[in-house]
């Protein structure tokens, strides 16, 4: 079936709205909004063709399932295929695992569901290399399929027509409220959420009442309403720092605007349907669909592989995306459409074998630790340190993890009498191998608590912070007020604060939400509250230790010591470390603690630095073995041996 030209041109302002986001070029940086209009498209279709099926007692359910499955899945299992192809070439065993988990969750048309789950937000770094992540959006799509048929039959067959317009324009706004709710009491998941996403769709259904009614501007008037509609898109698509609490009202503003744009072309030839109707707009929207499926698995494999991110790199991956769409337009998409399989047969094919298949493979790949053979003995040998020296419960007890999971976070000796408490933001809980050996050494007991990205000390709120924007980091002042409480209850003997501190030092920390914010006024409320702290813990016969931060991981360290694995290279101990340990003591937090020790004799200050360089050179592996688990944080392995080596440098300070 081919639709209106307007409408292709309008899929390919979506579909270049998105392109140009993912390059990451900064035309419109807040591009993802070619979804919203993609998810208004299908609303205004999906609803026309079940209509008009039902006004003439012809709808099949059977057909309209078997149309979508030979329409969208052909062309979504050859992208899973290729980027399976890619991932068992080049991915490393855990992220070959994740790669495996994407495909599963997408072929059961549960996507996003998992993305919520998996990333900490949508665009956020931890998604930059997610060959799949594209496909929440289709599995959105798959969803509401599932609702919009059944819905349509029950409104059909029991609603009179008079009151159609009214119950489905009434739902839209429901929705619009709803996805405005979500927004707000769930700003990084929402983004994902089908619920969030219902009253776009609805957009698009509206369309289809507002037609009935036989609304139709003149072509001025039709002119004067695309603009608005195009210029509305255009602004949204250039807003910045918009895609926390997304889809919010931008979302609305783009909804609508689609919404206009597909109905003054339905009722009028205006300028701007004219202009949405020029060839070569109509065929870029032509091949939207496999543009959008295929351009995301090439920018996600071209990064994952380090190549530099410059107009070299984005005009081959554009190049690739455009060729390998045209091909599947050509070869895939076309043909399959056209086929008439029974929708028992059509199900099986397209849905549950894939499904089946990486199902299977998934499972596969989490027990036999991602197929590290792939990659040779060498590779075999650090991935089986690594996870040799893995803590299981680790991960468990940071932001309250331990609780929902009835796990144990003490480690050390911890039948002894001796207890310490570690509190902290995820700096602190990577440094749960050194205690451990630091605990078992001094015969003691620590119980380790975190919460993430938090300055955990008394009387502070961070502010704007992490995706707690224009607000406080509640959790983050309510976990610190419990862990307080715990010192002045728990009779502890030490009391261990460890905080990747250097991100703790610009203008976020106040005292009250509403109070002014400077460097300045930040460091003062820092000082005031650590002192608070100290005292808390000295008044509660507890000894105070601060744990100052790692080595940071030079710059290009993962893609320098990895690219070794994926290329098949080997690789020289070290050869990845590009920088030389500097002084720290012109940094403010040091200088701090320096300040801190003389008011208060009996805080204990560890530098993992310490164990971690000799001289000025800081290891960034230990006998080929990385150190670091990511960007920010060492692994167990590390954390282990940098313990051992800082008893064998130093006298242990829980032993005092």
């Amino acid at each position: 079936m081919r639709y209106r030209s307007d409408i292709d041109g309008l899929r390919a302002i979506a579909v270049l709205f998105v392109l140009i986001f993912h390059a990451g070029l900064t035309l419109f940086p807040s591009g993802f909004i070619g979804v919203d209009i993609f998810f208004v498209i299908s609303g205004f279709l999906i609803t026309s063709i079940i209509t008009s099926a039902l006004n003439n007692n012809k709808l099949s359910v059977t057909d309209f399932y078997v149309r979508r499955l030979w329409r969208l899945q052909p062309a979504l299992i050859a992208t899973i295929l290729f980027s399976l192809i890619i991932a068992t070439i080049f991915y490393l065993p855990e992220d070959f695992t994740h790669f495996l988990r994407e495909a599963k969750y997408t072929t059961l048309f549960t996507s996003n569901q998992y993305f919520s789950r998996a990333t900490t937000a949508y665009a956020a770094p931890d998604t930059a290399f997610l060959l799949l992540l594209h496909t929440w959006s289709l599995s959105i799509e798959w969803q509401w399929y599932l609702v919009l048929p059944a819905a349509l039959l029950l409104l059909h067959k029991y609603l009179p027509s008079r009151w159609l317009s009214p119950v489905v324009i009434s739902t839209t706004l429901a929705m619009v409220a709803l996805s405005l709710y979500l927004s707000q009491a769930f700003p990084d998941k929402s983004y994902y959420f089908l619920s969030s996403r219902i009253f776009e769709f609805l957009f698009g259904s509206c369309l289809i009442m507002l037609k009935s009614e036989n609304l139709k501007p003149n072509n001025f008037m039709a002119t004067c309403i695309g603009l608005a509609a195009l210029g509305a898109l255009f602004y949204c698509a250039t807003r910045t720092n918009i895609v926390l609490g997304y889809p919010d009202y931008h979302a609305v503003i783009v909804a609508a605007a689609s919404a206009a744009l597909i109905y003054v072309g339905s009722v009028s030839g205006g300028i701007v349907t004219r202009a949405l109707s020029i060839p070569p707009l109509v065929f870029i929207g032509t091949i939207s669909y496999s543009l959008y499926l295929w351009h995301w698995p090439i920018f996600a494999a071209g990064r994952y592989l380090g190549f530099e991110e410059n107009g070299v790199f984005t005009t081959v991956c554009l190049a690739l995306t455009f060729s390998l769409a045209w091909l599947s337009y050509l070869f895939i998409e076309k043909p399959f459409r056209k086929k008439c399989i029974p929708l028992l047969k059509s199900f099986i094919y397209l849905a549950l074998l894939p499904a089946l298949l990486f199902v299977v493979l998934s499972a596969i790949s989490e027990k036999q630790d991602g197929l590290s053979r792939r990659f040779g003995s060498q590779f075999q040998q650090v991935a089986l340190t690594l996870k040799q020296n893995e803590s299981r419960d680790r991960k468990y007890c940071i932001d309250g993890s331990s609780e929902l999971e009835n796990k144990n976070c003490t480690i050390g000796d911890v039948n002894a009498a001796k207890k310490a408490l570690l509190i902290g933001d995820s700096h602190s809980n990577h440094f749960w191998s050194f205690f451990d050996v630091l605990g078992k050494n001094a015969h003691m007991s620590v119980l380790a608590q975190a919460t993430s990205s938090c300055l955990t000390l008394p009387g502070v709120y961070l502010f704007d912070w992490w995706y707690f924007k224009d607000t406080v980091y509640q959790k983050c002042h309510d976990d610190s007020d419990k862990f307080y409480e715990n010192i002045r209850q728990g009779h502890f003997d030490y009391v261990i604060i460890g905080e990747v501190w250097s991100n703790y030092a610009g203008d976020n920390i106040v005292n009250h939400p509403q109070d002014p914010r400077s460097m300045e006024l930040s460091h003062q409320r820092i000082e005031t509250a650590m002192k608070q702290a100290l005292d808390i813990i000295i008044q509660s016969g507890a000894r105070p230790v601060i744990i100052k931060q790692i080595y940071t991981m030079p710059d290009n360290f993962m893609h320098c010591f990895y690219d070794s694995v994926k290329f098949r290279k080997k690789y020289v101990s070290n050869s990845c470390n590009t920088n030389t340990r500097t002084d720290d003591s012109s940094e403010w937090f040091p200088q701090l603690f320096n300040r801190l020790q003389k008011t208060y004799p009996t805080l204990i200050i560890i530098d993992p630095k310490d164990a971690q360089c000799s001289g000025n050179v800081c290891k960034t592996d230990i006998n080929g073995v990385p150190v670091y688990r990511d960007v920010g944080h060492i692994n167990d392995f590390a954390s282990h041996e940098f313990g051992v080596e800082y008893l064998r440098q130093h006298k242990n300070p829980f032993n005092e």
